[in-house]
């Protein structure tokens, strides 16, 4: 790591976001570590949104408000601005889980590099009755046939996105897949069993199914570890699970 430069970047993309964003922007405030910067890219937002990010203002490293071409293009005009060491990537109803949740995975990553560190995250409904624990290591990640990374919680070494490329915008829902599937297997990895980050229930992933299904089938067909007929086979699986899925209330 440079002299000065900190150690995670922490990119939240917003539009119309008024409901959620200050719980998470206080998570962010609220570290005990400050080895951070915050990077806000807003899309055009005609809510309070952009009064909140200005309420925040002392906290933010570079944030703007213009109309972009989704979540992954935010992400990846963030990714020009940021410096960390580290970038990890916060939906506006996401949260850090704790005061101290960024010291402590400082803590844990000590001196060593990384190219990912894994974490968990609670996936919280609408009751703390329905909270599910979400994530696992990358060794368990079950790629290419699914993600089972919690990604908010994904710390990502800015040097990965040097070597294998931004967020593909043209996929509305899975670019965060389709990246991680560019990457081998053999990458270096710290798996932490510690949940970091608090994830609002209903995100667009999980609204839009067959959309993402659908992004899912695309994203396997082009990916030489997979092919086009396995990609039906993999799209197969978990349409016919969904129905199953909704009738027990387990996650889809």
């Amino acid at each position: 790591m440079n002299p000065g430069q900190p150690r995670l970047s922490i990119v939240v993309a917003t539009w119309n976001a008024e409901r959620t964003l200050d719980r998470c922007l206080q998570s962010i405030s609220a570290q005990t570590s400050r080895d951070w910067e915050l990077i806000i890219i807003d899309g055009g937002s005609t809510d309070g949104t952009v009064g909140i990010i200005q309420t925040h203002a002392e906290h933010i490293a570079y944030w703007h408000s213009r109309p972009d071409a989704g979540i992954y293009d935010a992400w990846n005009q963030a990714l020009a601005h940021a410096r960390g060491e580290y970038v990890c990537f916060l939906g506006a109803d996401d949260a850090f889980h704790s005061p101290e949740t960024l010291s402590d995975v400082f803590s844990a990553i000590g001196d060593a590099s990384y190219d990912l560190v894994t974490c968990r995250g609670n996936l919280v409904g609408a009751s703390a009755a329905s909270t599910l624990l979400v994530g696992t290591s990358w060794a368990d990640a079950k790629l290419p046939r699914r993600i089972r990374l919690c990604h908010p919680g994904l710390l990502h070494h800015r040097a990965l996105f040097e070597r294998h490329g931004s967020f593909d915008s043209g996929f509305r829902i899975a670019a965060d897949f389709d990246f991680l599937l560019r990457l081998p297997r053999d990458i270096a990895c710290l798996d932490l069993p510690l949940v970091t980050v608090d994830i609002q229930d209903g995100g667009i992933s999980r609204r839009q199914f067959w959309q993402r299904i659908g992004e899912y089938r695309r994203i396997h067909a082009a990916s030489p570890r997979v092919g086009a007929i396995k990609a039906w086979l993999y799209w197969a699986d978990k349409a016919w699970r969904r129905p199953i899925a909704l009738l027990l209330g387990l996650p889809h």
